[in-house]
């Protein structure tokens, strides 16, 4: 299992390095997925969406998923859907899919507090 983010999906401005990492590990997961898809190994992507961590300061932050909230769904996923190669959480959908349902520039003006 890898640990992407939803910032690998649409980019926080304020911290590009890390949104970049992000987006690389998806890339890199997606290719090992099909890499090993004649094996016994699966591939697993985990994308977060902003967690109540010390990570980046969101200890506190009104939008950031409460930890216990984020790993009782992660593990909700993972216990009743064994098949999925990507675990998302509701909270992340609104990045993950931002691209594909016509949102991306509305998304990304938003993280960058242009909106």
């Amino acid at each position: 299992m890898t640990v992407s983010s939803g910032l690998a999906f649409v980019p926080l401005p304020a911290t590009p390095t890390y949104s970049a990492t992000k987006a690389a590990i998806h890339s890199f997961s997606q290719s090992l997925r099909v890499q090993l898809a004649d094996t016994a190994i699966e591939v697993l992507e985990l994308a977060p969406p902003a967690v109540a961590t010390s990570l980046m300061g969101q200890e506190g932050h009104p939008n950031a998923m409460p930890v216990d909230e984020f790993l009782d769904e992660t593990m909700s996923i993972l216990e009743s859907n064994p098949d999925a190669t990507e675990i998302l959480v509701d909270r992340v959908r609104f990045l993950r899919f931002a691209e594909a349902e016509g949102r991306f520039d509305n998304v990304l003006s938003l993280l960058s507090g242009r909106v």
